[in-house]
């Protein structure tokens, strides 16, 4: 089993909470009827527990504000399975890593994606991510997959269709240019969003001009999370899975999506340029 991040960052958590209480493992796991070795491979994010018996767990620690254990048992649940998107039929086999990328965006105070190549799926529209999918996938994708796709993907744009500021993002002029494949009117949509974007501020284009950045070569997302979580946190996608990073690496992707968002094209001249293609 890989180890996934929410389940990690939960066993994490719950270890610490035993810690603080001075209790061993062999004592808990007595306590609590579990074996020794499930408990330890729990707190190492290695063993995903039940609902009931994460319940266990806290009440053994004597973890009884309600907002404390709300937020535990509704991490312990995503650590389980996130049913928004393993549970639909047609929903692709997502790798470990997908999954804890779409649970921290569902998470997060705020996103900041930069696209070196293509449009970011916050603001892809549906005609752009059928081509992309039909892409990805060649011609073994089925129509129901490809609708999926698209059903998700406008699934997660609308938390920051009420929260515009939640969500800022940075494209290369090359991505206004580049051809994904569908219809000319796909294209059209696509930069009049981008156009929107622009006007609300949410997105900025970095000029072919612009200078070199170290770390502009790929794209990548940063993550703002709330508290007890880290403050900050990076992935990297691929096709068919993401790249996690933590700590540091987390701090440099966040210092390289603010120099190229200080050295894009402020929000009006981003939207001027869009308009200039369409």
């Amino acid at each position: 089993m890989v180890a996934s991040l929410r389940s990690r960052w939960l066993g994490q958590q719950m270890r610490d909470l035993r810690d603080d209480r001075g209790l061993t493992l062999r004592y808990v796991a007595v306590q609590v009827g579990f074996e020794y070795a499930d408990v330890k491979a729990f707190e190492h994010g290695e063993r995903v527990l039940h609902h009931a018996q994460v319940t266990a767990l806290l009440d053994a620690y004597g973890v009884y504000e309600q907002r404390v254990r709300d937020r535990l048992l509704s991490l312990a649940r995503d650590a389980f399975r996130l049913s928004r998107w393993e549970d639909d039929f047609y929903a692709p086999d997502l790798d470990v890593s997908m999954l804890d990328n779409l649970w921290l965006e569902s998470i997060a105070e705020r996103v900041s994606c930069y696209g070196a190549t293509l449009v970011p799926d916050l603001l892809r529209v549906s005609g752009y991510v059928e081509a992309v999918v039909h892409r990805d996938f060649g011609p073994a994708v089925v129509e129901e997959q490809v609708r999926w796709w698209v059903r998700a993907i406008r699934d997660r744009q609308e938390r920051f269709d009420g929260e515009p500021a939640g969500l800022r993002v940075v494209v290369t002029e090359s991505v206004l240019h580049r051809p994904v494949g569908g219809n000319g009117d796909a294209a059209r949509l696509q930069l009049a969003h981008l156009g929107k974007a622009a006007d609300r501020g949410q997105m900025r284009v970095l000029p072919s001009r612009a200078a070199y950045v170290s770390g502009m070569d790929a794209s990548f997302t940063v993550f703002g999370l709330p508290q007890p979580y880290p403050r900050t946190v990076a992935s990297t996608s691929h096709v068919h899975d993401a790249a996690v990073h933590e700590g540091q690496a987390a701090q440099s992707y966040a210092s390289v999506f603010d120099k190229l968002w200080a050295a894009a094209l402020p929000a009006s001249e981003s939207a001027a340029l869009i308009t200039e293609l369409m």
